[in-house]
């Protein structure tokens, strides 16, 4: 199941995995907002009892950032995690990420 933001929420996972999505990833997570404690994105962190594969994708343009949020995810039950590189939305692009990555590659390396 491909990101998609602000409708992959738990419920949305939930119900796909019941008509037999086997991998499912969840809405992206701002890696700063997460650090921080923001419960909202602590929230998107949560995964339901019947997805067997299951993944969170990170909006981040720090390493360091990135990396913390990546063992918040692992620590509560991500099978996986996504670096965001090509989401279009103004939310996330007028932060410079997203797809706003993709314009300076070096900072990807």
């Amino acid at each position: 199941l491909a990101p998609l933001t602000r409708g992959g929420n738990l419920p949305f996972r939930r119900l796909c995995a019941e008509f037999g999505a086997e991998v499912t990833l969840g809405e992206m997570i701002f890696a700063r907002q997460l650090l921080k404690g923001d419960v909202i994105e602590r929230a998107r962190l949560r995964r339901a009892s019947n997805e067997q594969v299951f993944g969170v994708q990170i909006a981040t343009n720090d390493v360091e950032e990135g990396v913390g949020a990546a063992k918040l995810a692992a620590a509560a039950g991500a099978d996986w995690v996504d670096l965001n590189c090509g989401c279009p939305i103004h939310e996330a692009t007028r932060r410079g990420l997203g797809s706003a990555m993709l314009r300076q590659p070096v900072r990807l390396e």
